[in-house]
């Protein structure tokens, strides 16, 4: 950043619900030359490119939202899909976010310039940009994951990932397996059987199911949320302090834990009156060292006359079948792949070259990590919101969201203020703080017997974030300049980076 310009140009890969925030944070602060970069047409990130039967968050409205722009007209404890992705859109008008917008872009890689201190970035269709600083914000979940399926014959029905929800397709009166468990099988299959003839729940293994009592907000409680000063401000506050109580579900072992482990065996027992049935829906695996699910009416479906759950994964097609393991053949019309993303990945498919030209995809080979999750050494005046560590496991990511992008305008305000126009985080800081990371790590259910999406080759949990959301916030409410340098480093030190070995192994 030349010395005479008082501000750092800023450029944001992602208009989900980070990246919007950090532009609604750096216009308060005085920033104007900033750009959000989307490959999609419009603002919501996984909220606008999701759109599958029965998308809704499992975190409730009021607490899936900005803490400085509540919505008192949420029409549901837990909204779908299409009123999110409206508040979202809502808040880029509200703050006039229109022209910092560069939509149908997608970004193909980010390169530092160690002479001139600026990122290039360059589009998949050849377009560069420059910018002295860069946050990525394209959040854990980008990438789908397709099953490994041998196509033993050309499969003449419809395939689609769920992220992928191709709307022509009528599934009404069509044969139909879901694959999957996960958050997103227990939303749409609902949904499918509603319309659909027959339909398989393929399994690998069964998760554990939590009730999410959901229901309609009434007239009244909406006109409190309007009218009442500070009424959505307390129960928001309520919501977000009951979710903090329930930290210790992550411990291993814990009173907490065997709390929730009991109130999914009793769901299941009340939704399944099947002894047969229930045995296949009962996981082996410890609670809550996979993503927990939350559902109203999934339990209840698989116990339909029409619906069928096969515990045995697919392993290939054919010309209309899907065929499992076991070597069952499936008669079906579509295959919906509820299989998940990338999630420990974090780059999608961008390339980032920092420091010594040398990549983030080499930096993190053995696992990603960053500094409070947004911060690498070698990677100058690079940031990301949603990095490394940071997915809560028992509160809102748009808290940890805000909390973040707090933590980069201080950065930025810092620099502007002293005139810098380089940071990076120390070596040191960045060992001390995967040593800490994995101290807090230890003992809790994320490291027990089990197979999830957290972990790195290494054995190394690298979603999570071990603590509360409280304490993330207490470790980003300050910018501290000594956690960092301000010049290029002559020689720069590798990053220390422990493992966890697997309980199985």
């Amino acid at each position: 950043m030349p010395a005479d310009r008082m501000s750092p140009s800023v450029g944001i890969i992602g208009a989900g619900p980070g990246g919007l925030a950090l532009a609604i944070f750096l216009k308060k602060n005085g920033f104007r030359d900033f750009t959000i970069f989307d490959r999609e047409d419009g603002v919501g990130g996984t909220w606008r490119i999701n759109t599958y039967p029965g998308l809704a968050c499992d975190v409730k409205s009021h607490l899936y939202s900005y803490s400085f722009d509540l919505n008192a007209g949420w029409s549901r404890l837990w909204s779908g899909q299409p009123e999110i992705l409206e508040y979202f859109e809502r808040c880029a008008q509200k703050y006039q976010l229109a022209r910092h917008l560069k939509l149908c872009t997608e970004i193909a890689s980010a390169s530092w310039d160690a002479e001139t201190k600026t990122w290039l970035l360059t589009t998949t269709s050849g377009e560069q940009h420059s910018f002295d600083v860069v946050v990525s914000a394209i959040g854990l979940f980008t990438q789908p994951v397709l099953p490994d399926l041998v196509e033993e014959d050309p499969f003449t029905g419809t395939l689609m990932h769920t992220a992928r929800w191709d709307h022509s397709v009528d599934l009404t009166d069509a044969r139909v397996a879901v694959l999957g468990t996960g958050s997103t099988a227990a939303q749409l299959i609902p949904e499918v059987a509603k319309v659909a003839e027959k339909v398989y729940s393929v399994q690998r293994s069964p998760t554990w199911i939590l009730p999410k009592p959901d229901r309609s907000y009434t007239e009244r409680e909406k006109w409190l949320f309007a009218h009442v000063p500070f009424a959505k401000r307390i129960y928001r506050t309520r919501l977000w302090l009951r979710s903090e109580s329930n930290i210790g579900v992550i411990e291993n072992g814990s009173d907490k834990t065997q709390e929730f482990r009991d109130i999914a065996l009793r769901t299941l027992e009340a939704a399944v009156p099947d002894e047969q049935l229930r045995s296949k829906l009962t996981p082996e695996h410890p609670f809550g060292c996979k993503r927990l699910v939350f559902a109203t009416d999934y339990l209840q479906t698989l116990s339909a006359p029409h619906v069928e759950v096969v515990s045995s994964p697919a392993r290939a097609l054919r010309a209309r079948s899907l065929v499992t393991a076991d070597g069952r053949e499936l008669e079906v019309d579509v295959v919906l792949c509820a299989t998940g993303y990338a999630a420990a990945d974090y780059l999608g498919e961008i390339e980032v070259v920092g420091e010594d030209l040398t990549t983030l995809r080499e930096t993190w080979s053995d696992g990603a990590f960053a500094y409070l999750g947004m911060a690498v050494p070698g990677f100058p005046n690079f940031f990301m919101l949603y990095g490394p560590n940071t997915n809560v496991g028992s509160n809102s990511v748009i808290f940890m969201l805000e909390a973040q992008a707090h933590y980069i305008v201080r950065a930025l305000k810092y620099m502007r203020r002293k005139r810098k126009s380089y940071v990076a985080v120390r070596t040191e800081t960045m060992t001390e703080f995967i040593a800490r990371i994995d101290e807090w790590m230890e003992g809790t259910v994320w490291l027990t017997r089990c197979s999830n999406y957290f972990r790195a080759p290494n054995g190394r949990v690298v979603t999570q974030w071990p603590r509360s959301a409280r304490a993330f916030w207490e470790m980003t409410r300050r910018f501290r300049p000594a956690e960092y340098t301000f010049e290029p480093q002559a020689q720069r030190s590798v990053v220390q980076v422990g493992s966890h070995t697997r309980a199985d192994e």
